[in-house]
């Protein structure tokens, strides 16, 4: 592993982390020796893109990387907004823009429906990727190889309908690369299904659109969903991702 490759998975992991990480937890989750995470640390710190917590051993993230967020929060939002808007209005349903955040995705952009769902969803929120559709059609533009170490080795269920087993995960993904739209059929939260396809954006990053909505107007709108989604993604499958839908 190179020099940055090193300082980005500490990076990563002090991100996903809810309290400060010390040496041997990194090399612990990173499987990076001590020594090799002490000298990425140094370098990080040195840059102020990690700083020494203030009230327990260990690391956080620093101001160093304000600079890097901001930037490209603003340049994402900026790049995809009249298109969610779009997807917001067809539909008549929440549209949602999401990107990786480590091993889960997390909502950058909400275009609110006329219906003013509630309490699902917020900008900054994240999901485990394997429980929602963002996370899956992100998922799914990856190898899966890549998805294995991603996933953590055991799922957590959120509810009767989520996917815990790995194996049914990598064959669910099989068919989102196919159809070109991921499906969340009450797997996230009860009352709530979702779909979403992901895509390489505007601004280079891999990114997921979703239409949100409560499970009684689901199958009335996911034809028209589908159809919304295929505009920003010819890639997208109409049969096939209905077929998913369980609405043909």
């Amino acid at each position: 592993m190179t020099d940055i490759g090193r300082a980005t998975t500490v990076l990563d992991a002090i991100a996903e982390s809810r309290w400060p990480l010390t040496l041997t937890d990194l090399s612990t989750r990173t499987g990076i020796p001590r020594s090799a995470v002490h000298r990425a640390i140094q370098a990080l710190e040195h840059e102020l893109y990690v700083v020494a917590a203030p009230e327990r051993p260990g690391y956080i993230l620093g101001p160093g990387l304000l600079k890097f967020g901001m930037n490209a929060h603003l340049g994402l939002l900026a790049a995809n907004r009249t298109q969610l808007a779009s997807v917001a209005r067809e539909v008549g349903e929440n549209a949602e823009l999401a990107v990786f955040s480590g091993r889960e995705v997390v909502v950058v952009d909400q275009i609110a429906s006329p219906e003013r769902l509630r309490g699902v969803t917020q900008v900054g929120k994240s999901f485990s990727l394997h429980a929602s559709c963002i996370g899956m059609a992100l998922l799914a533009q990856l190898p899966d190889t890549r998805v294995v170490q991603v996933l953590p080795e055991r799922l957590k269920r959120f509810t009767d309908h989520t996917v815990t087993d790995r194996d049914a995960v990598l064959d669910a993904l099989a068919t989102v690369r196919r159809s070109g739209v991921a499906v969340d059929l009450e797997e996230h939260d009860v009352g709530i299904c979702a779909l979403a396809t992901g895509m390489t954006g505007p601004t280079g990053a891999l990114q997921a659109v979703a239409v949100v909505m409560p499970t009684h107007r689901f199958r009335a709108k996911a034809p028209l969903a589908v159809e919304s989604l295929r505009r920003l993604n010819p890639l997208v499958d109409t049969r096939l991702a209905l077929r998913q839908c369980k609405v043909t």
